[in-house]
């Protein structure tokens, strides 16, 4: 395991930091039970990673390892439930936050599959939910992809890997991969010091790149962001899932007229609604602390773990002006991308990854600062099929590592999906709160002036 998925997998002592990720997919129709179930044994036989288990070290610090699980049992793995109610889709979204708040079985991997039964029109739903030390966003993508087709019927020709051999470790083969990679270490560390002996050739540019970096590790870390809003400043274990979806031309349209990426249009869409949020309940702010994920995962990276940093904005709530807020949160991530330290969490994990698990925890629940998390991951961008029934929508919901509210964008085939996590003590309005999304994001929207029609709308029938 990696250090950052260290970090993610020991935050969970802390209920509040559970990292546990979520994707609902809706159904056009009931797929083929056999076939779904064939698909898990084919894909978690792809991504061995769906097989394996976390052991921990006998000392508890250090990375954990991964092992294939020699008990692995899909039966336990996939699961088949009903939706209560009249199966709107509200229900589904309700049952889907209460599956996600229920803990993992860290003696098993980390994952479960739902097929929900129930839905109005004949339709059904699945659900995925798995630990975020698993894989990142994007890593998730890829997996899914695995259990997609582009037919309904059956592909026939499909490599069949066979089945990843069991091996268990014991803590003191733990112990000796952690001390191997220790080692490993060694030789660039040793790079490093080179390297810095050899800038001492040009004291005065040496000295700059330091301090440069030195200034800025506070702000990578959080340690100078904004204050977070007195509003939103509850807590709890409560998570409350809202869905909302639009047609992406709408949004690149809209990023297209203000010079802007699709990311940045997205951005001032979800500060436009905390703007209007506040503005309905009487507070005011001028701006808020927001952590946004920056991918440094490259096309051989495996599906597995997580390969990200973290980019920090100061929201900017204040600003009334749509046009002019998705300028400001523009040239805010344009800074946090180039910031000298923006990879500091990757450089020292492997130190962070053997401290004490309290320690650790506490470190974790830095991102308790964050009134919003926001990601924004490439989906699925063609019409797919899992075990013959047509894939309509694709809603992710992330985790609430103790911020207030994690917003979550896929785009598939054509509509932008949004899945919002909210903190049950932090907005304690949440219909409200869905409604000031949906302004917020849609006068960002009109910036396109008329060139592409799409709406915001909230996925509630």
């Amino acid at each position: 395991m990696s250090a950052v998925d260290t970090v993610m997998w020991r935050g969970d002592t802390d209920r509040r930091l559970r990292s546990t990720i979520s994707v609902v997919e809706v159904y056009d129709s009931e797929p083929d039970w056999d076939r779904l179930v064939a698909a898990h044994d084919w894909g978690s036989r792809m991504a061995p990673r769906f097989r394996q288990r976390v052991i921990e070290s006998p000392l508890h610090t250090g990375t954990p390892s991964w092992e294939v699980d020699p008990d692995f049992d899909l039966h336990y793995h996939l699961r088949r439930v009903r939706v209560p109610g009249d199966g709107s889709m509200r229900d589904l979204f309700t049952l889907c936050e209460q599956l996600a708040m229920t803990p993992l079985d860290s003696a098993r991997p980390p994952w479960e599959g739902y097929l929900i039964d129930g839905l109005a029109n004949g339709k059904t739903a699945y659900l995925l939910k798995g630990h975020h030390a698993l894989t990142d966003g994007l890593g998730a993508i890829r997996v899914l992809a695995q259990l997609h087709s582009t037919t309904r019927d059956p592909i026939p020709g499909k490599p069949q890997p066979a089945a990843p051999l069991p091996r268990q470790l014991s803590g003191f083969d733990v112990l000796t991969r952690q001390i191997g990679e220790e080692v490993r270490r060694i030789p660039r560390m040793a790079g490093m010091a080179v390297d810095g002996v050899l800038a001492l050739t040009d004291p005065k540019k040496a000295l700059s790149r330091v301090l440069r970096y030195g200034r800025s590790v506070p702000r990578v870390a959080g340690m100078i962001s904004p204050p977070g809003s007195p509003l939103l400043a509850g807590r709890s274990v409560s998570w409350r899932f809202s869905a909302f979806e639009v047609p992406f031309d709408a949004v690149h349209a809209a990023a297209k007229a203000t010079g802007a990426s699709v990311n940045d249009v997205y951005l001032g869409g979800l500060i436009g609604g905390f703007r209007k949020y506040h503005d309905a309940m009487g507070a005011s702010v001028e701006s808020i602390p927001v952590a946004i994920p920056i991918s440094v995962r490259k096309p051989d990276d495996p599906a597995g773990g997580n390969r990200i940093a973290v980019g920090r904005l100061a929201g900017p709530v204040g600003i009334d002006d749509p046009f002019e807020r998705v300028l400001t949160i523009r040239e805010q991530v344009r800074a946090a991308r180039s910031e000298p330290a923006v990879d500091v969490l990757n450089a020292i994990g492997p130190v962070l990854a053997w401290l004490p698990g309290s320690v650790l925890t506490q470190f974790s629940g830095t991102t308790s600062q964050n009134d919003l998390q926001a990601s924004n991951v490439p989906g699925i961008p063609w019409e797919t099929f899992v075990a013959g029934a047509k894939v309509e929508r694709m809603y992710p919901f992330g985790p609430l590592p103790g911020c207030a509210v994690m917003a979550t964008m896929i785009t598939h085939n054509g509509t932008a999906c949004l899945g919002v996590n909210l903190d049950a003590a932090a907005v304690t309005d949440p219909e409200l709160f869905a409604d000031c999304l949906v302004n917020g994001f849609n006068e960002v929207l009109d910036l396109a002036d008329g060139e592409v029609t799409g709406r915001l709308i909230r996925v509630v029938d």
